[in-house]
C-alpha cells in the first residue's frame, strides 16, 4: 500500500506543477494576443462660445496618439470626457472623430500600429471661461478603456485662412 501512495503523491505533484505551468502560459498567451493600448494626448484644446440666445457653450479638439502593442486590432469606438470647473462635474462624449477623408463613428486600429485620432467635444456651459482645464479622457475599444489625463489649454485667436484662385 505504501507504494502506491508514494506513486499517487508523485503523480499529484507532477499534475499539479504542470497544470500551474500551463496556467501560467495560457495566461501569458492571452495576454499577448490582445490588444494592449498605450494612449497619449498630443493637443488638447478648448474654447467658449456664447450664442445669440446667451447659451454659452465649451468646444474641445482632442488629438490622441494610441499604440496597440498587442497582437490583436481593435475597434476605438468611443471618447469620454471628464472635467470639474467651480464644484461642477462635466461628462462628455465625443460628438465624432475627424479624419482626412470621413468622418466616422469608430476607428479601427491594428496589431502593432501607432495612429492619431482626432475627436471634438462640445457641451453647455455654466462657469467661467478658464484658460486651463484639467481633463481625464476615457477610450473606449472592443476590449476594455483606456484612461489618460491631461490639461487642456484655452485656443488662441486663429491666423485667416488664405484662399488662393
Amino acid at each position: 500500500m505504501s507504494e502506491f501512495s508514494n506513486i499517487n503523491l508523485v503523480l499529484g505533484i507532477i499534475g499539479t506543477v504542470t497544470g500551474a505551468i500551463a496556467l501560467f502560459i495560457s495566461y501569458w498567451t492571452y495576454r499577448k494576443e490582445n490588444p494592449r493600448l498605450e494612449v497619449s494626448v498630443s493637443k488638447c484644446e478648448h474654447d467658449f462660445t456664447l450664442s445669440t440666445a446667451q447659451i454659452k457653450t465649451i468646444s474641445f479638439w482632442v488629438t490622441f496618439q494610441i499604440k496597440n502593442l498587442g497582437d490583436r486590432g481593435t475597434s476605438i469606438s468611443d471618447v469620454g470626457l471628464f472635467f470639474r470647473s467651480n464644484g461642477n462635474q462635466y461628462r462628455l462624449k465625443k460628438r465624432y472623430f475627424r479624419g482626412l477623408t470621413t468622418e466616422s463613428e469608430r476607428k479601427w486600429i491594428n496589431a502593432h500600429e501607432t495612429m492619431d485620432i482626432e475627436a471634438d467635444f462640445y457641451e453647455t456651459y455654466e462657469d467661467n471661461d478658464k484658460t486651463q482645464i484639467e481633463c481625464t479622457f476615457s477610450v473606449y475599444h472592443t476590449h476594455g478603456a483606456k484612461k489618460v489625463t491631461t490639461v487642456s489649454q484655452k485656443r488662441g485667436p486663429q491666423p485667416p485662412t488664405v484662399i488662393y484662385a
